[in-house]
């Protein structure tokens, strides 16, 4: 019978100890990260290029994800912009409210683009590190480049220019064939389609490929072959 009292007694104490570890769990700092993942990667090529002319400002967003419970009030957010970053706040952008909301794990917060005169010959970029704040410290030690997912730093380049899909020839090449100019300013004015560098699930993709392949035979068909900026007869395989 004793043995059996020790044993409950013993028992006890490690679900207490337990519940104690539970609780100063529970009361670890507040962390929070930017969220990444396939379709959500670690930086946003943005070019006003491939919008209308009239368009003189837009949006990107910038995901931060916390570690830990939501609680019942607004949490500030806190990041820097790296020194090296070559847009100018209040000019080339705006950042929208850094707070992340009461009971939320998760939030998106604008980032306000401007249409320059300079972005027609030029790349600027901003390079946003997560700090720490009075309600959050940085969720993970991440080191740039060094990580898949680098979970504390994110870059937006804006440029107004109609540039080559970073994926063009690892992915899009497969379906569109070789890269040209006007060839990409056809696909973007026949389908609408302006973000080529995320990801395109197979459905959208063949979509993609049948609409350019016949608005160009209905091009051919008025007005003969389409020729690029160099010359060559534009085709999609």
């Amino acid at each position: 019978m004793r043995s059996y009292i020790y044993y409950f007694l013993l028992l006890t104490a490690i679900l207490a100890a337990c519940g104690k570890d539970n609780r100063v769990m529970y009361k670890e700092d507040p962390r929070i990260y930017f969220s990444k993942f396939a379709t959500n990667p670690d930086s946003t090529d943005y070019s006003f290029g491939v919008k209308p002319v009239g368009l003189l400002t837009d949006t990107a967003y910038l995901t931060f994800r916390i570690m830990g419970t939501a609680v019942d009030k607004d949490r500030e957010i806190k990041v820097t912009i790296a020194d090296s970053s070559k847009a100018k706040a209040g000019y080339h952008y705006n950042l929208g409210p850094l707070v992340m909301p009461a009971n939320a794990y998760e939030v998106r917060v604008p980032v306000y683009l401007y249409r320059k005169p300079g972005l027609k010959d030029s790349i600027v970029t901003i390079d946003f590190t997560i700090e720490e704040s009075k309600d959050f410290k940085p969720g993970y030690n991440d080191k740039p480049g060094l990580n898949v997912y680098d979970r504390l730093h994110y870059k937006i380049s804006l440029n107004d220019q109609l540039l080559k899909p970073a994926s063009w020839d690892s992915r899009l090449a497969l379906s569109f064939g070789v890269y040209s100019k006007t060839k990409f300013n056809f696909m973007i004015v026949t389908t609408g389609k302006t973000d080529w560098n995320s990801t395109i699930f197979p459905g959208d993709q063949n979509f993609l490929i049948q609409t350019v392949k016949l608005s160009l035979y209905n091009y051919e068909q008025a007005n003969g072959p389409m020729l690029d900026e160099n010359g060559v007869r534009v085709v999609f395989p």
